[in-house]
């Protein structure tokens, strides 16, 4: 056998493969094979954990300390899906922060005040993410978190503003024997409550973009538990009418 023939063959089955990735990554999840390949060979963007907010921080704490305060900033905090959304396209007529810090719920409660406290918001959006939804981290824990930022924005005249879980994809929908879909219908059931009778305003993103089964939707996914720019247009939509209420913006 030839090298050229060698070099044809070891291409051929290189192609081959991707090109069974790229339809079980289209069954499996949805989106876009190519585009989430392009991810993981550049290494996509930073994650969120990895993010330097500390010098826009600084720059929004001196503001502050001046005396201007902005009555459309409202900061959006979470996870993945918040750090991967493009803010300005969605809310322009806001000045909307992103503070996609990442972390469980108690890496949330911890840099809540450096990342939305200190900036002095109009509102915050507070956002959970499935991957809280493990077997080592209890429902308790998720509602002490949410309730703990909730009075600590309050405390300092924020308005918070709490959301519902994103659902996970069906094949994220167990961990072992542990089911991730059933914990994340009753805590968003339990968020609903909470804020109904805690009058906290609500975004109830899981009832705007869930299918039939109360799972992430597979158009609307580049994986089990994040979504595609279809995605964010569905959660946008859910988002707008309450957030620009808090601002006192007409739409």
């Amino acid at each position: 056998m030839t090298t050229l023939l060698k070099i044809i063959l070891v291409l051929s089955l290189i192609v081959n493969l991707l090109a069974i990735w790229g339809l079980f990554h289209y069954v499996m999840y949805g989106g876009s094979p190519l585009s989430e390949l392009k991810r993981k060979i550049l290494g996509g963007p930073r994650p969120a954990g990895a993010v330097p907010y500390e010098e826009e921080n600084a720059r929004i704490k001196k503001e502050v300390a001046e005396g201007k305060l902005d009555s459309l900033r409202v900061v959006f905090y979470g996870a993945s899906i918040t750090h991967s959304w493009d803010l300005e396209k969605y809310f322009p007529e806001i000045h909307p922060v992103n503070r996609g810090v990442g972390g469980f719920v108690q890496d949330l409660v911890i840099k809540f005040k450096s990342n939305v406290l200190d900036l002095k918001p109009k509102a915050a959006v507070i956002k959970l993410c499935s991957i809280n939804f493990r077997p080592q981290i209890s429902m308790y824990m998720l509602k002490d978190g949410v309730a703990m930022m909730v009075n600590m924005a309050r405390n300092v005249g924020i308005t918070p503003i709490i959301t519902t879980v994103i659902p996970a994809g069906k094949p994220a929908a167990h961990i072992g024997d542990f089911n991730v879909a059933d914990s994340l219908v009753a805590f968003n059931g339990w968020v609903r409550e909470y804020a109904a009778q805690n009058s906290v305003v609500l975004i109830d993103y899981a009832k705007a973009i869930q299918d039939e089964n109360g799972f992430l939707p597979h158009d609307c996914s580049i994986d089990p538990v994040h979504i595609n720019d279809k995605g964010y247009d569905i959660i946008a939509e859910a988002a707008k009418p309450v957030v620009y209420g808090v601002a006192g913006i007409r739409q």
